[in-house]
């Protein structure tokens, strides 16, 4: 059997090799630790704990299939939340649907949207299952090269230049993924309208919308009513309420590509599980107390890493505002292997090579600060700080 290949020639993402080198670590006794992933320490609220708990028994239609859109309950209070917080004016019935997490939505969203042969544009350093996606989808990815003495904000002028006839869609990811930059609102309206004067859809992935610092602001192009219905914005609960293996994301844009969507979700999925799809409606009910609880810690954290990269010479941080991670480039590149599995194999830490977002930056690294416990984390810091200094 032949292989197309729109799936042989993807690459599988280094941090998953990463991972499982890390569980044979931990099997062989060694103290290892991950500031790979890119999730949040907490868990969920117990709010949805108790409306999942309550409902096993109680609700027989957590038993099956729902609505291949989502429930109704969950679309109307995801409906609410959007025009409160991102000011997006969605109809729960036709412009918003539930998918299982974000990547899905993204999968979804270019198998509807893109004939073989169509780019996709995205910024450069990407995340790697954005590439992934759009490939698979018979796609070609068109990259938006940023730079780190612009802090990677994606500019108007740059997406000007990577756009052709061919491009089919302009995906903004803000906060970033694997930055942390949250880019400049008024230059994602300006890229917006380009987008809309060029019949070009506008893909906001919008999954750390919650973790913002600093002075920065989430914002959400859908909110712009003249050219809402050229923006799909992609949103997960996976971040924000800390519930990753609940696998529960949303696609919102205009009901004629949703209308089309449904029909690829019935094929790859049928719906998002029905109880997880009750546990993101309960968590949405106190998403505003929610997400400012962990904010301090989370600040904390990033101080601490912060401090640390600045003790390290081989190591520059060009300080970002936003989600879990900092992209730190390294002036060191140790000779056997690169530096990400040195670390993990000398001194028990994981962290995300910087080439699994792009060749170009395989001398950076992408350091999480939000998923370890906390003296894991700290202690995480020490060996990294221990690293450099024996090694670099």
């Amino acid at each position: 059997m032949t292989i197309p290949n729109r799936v042989r020639s993807v690459v599988m993402p280094p941090i998953d090799a990463l991972n499982t080198r890390m569980a044979e670590l931990l099997a062989q006794g060694r103290d290892v630790t991950s500031l790979g992933q890119s999730v949040p320490f907490f868990g969920p609220p117990g709010e949805m704990l108790d409306a999942v708990s309550d409902g096993l028994r109680a609700m027989p239609r957590m038993h099956v299939y729902g609505p291949d859109a989502g429930t109704p309950e969950l679309r109307e209070a995801l409906s609410e939340k959007l025009a409160r917080f991102n000011g997006i004016s969605a109809d729960p019935g036709s412009q918003i649907m539930i998918t299982p997490g974000s990547n899905q939505a993204f999968m979804v969203t270019m198998l509807t949207m893109l004939n073989p042969g169509d780019e996709v544009a995205i910024a450069a350093p990407y995340y790697f299952n954005h590439h992934m996606a759009i490939e698979l989808a018979g796609g070609r990815v068109a990259e938006i090269p940023l730079s780190e003495e612009d802090g990677f904000q994606m500019r108007v002028s740059d997406v000007e230049q990577a756009v052709t006839d061919r491009t089919k869609a302009i995906v903004v990811t803000s906060p970033n993924n694997p930055t942390g930059t949250v880019y400049d609102p008024s230059e994602i309206e300006r890229i917006a309208r380009f987008a809309a004067k060029r019949g070009i859809y506008l893909i906001s992935d919008e999954a750390y919308e919650t973790f913002c610092f600093d002075d920065s602001t989430q914002f959400s192009p859908g909110s712009i009513s003249d050219v809402a219905d050229n923006v799909i914005t992609l949103g997960s609960f996976s971040k924000t309420f800390g519930m990753t293996g609940w696998r529960v994301g949303y696609i919102v844009g205009n009901s004629d590509i949703l209308s089309q969507a449904v029909k690829v979700q019935d094929a790859t999925a049928i719906c998002a599980a029905i109880v997880s799809q009750i546990a993101a409606t309960a968590a949405l009910g106190v998403f505003d107390t929610f997400t400012r609880l962990h904010t301090q810690e989370l600040e904390e954290r990033r101080r601490l890493l912060a401090d640390t990269i600045d003790a390290i010479p081989a190591l520059n941080w060009e300080r970002t505002s936003g989600a879990l991670f900092a992209f730190v480039r390294s002036d060191f590149q140790p000779p056997e292997r690169e530096l990400s599995w040195d670390i993990l194999e000398t001194s028990g830490v994981l962290t995300v090579p910087g080439s699994a977002f792009g060749e170009r930056w395989s001398n950076y690294l992408r350091i999480s600060y939000g998923s370890s416990p906390r003296d894991r984390y700290e202690t995480a810091l020490e060996k990294l700080r221990g690293y450099f200094e024996t090694t670099a």
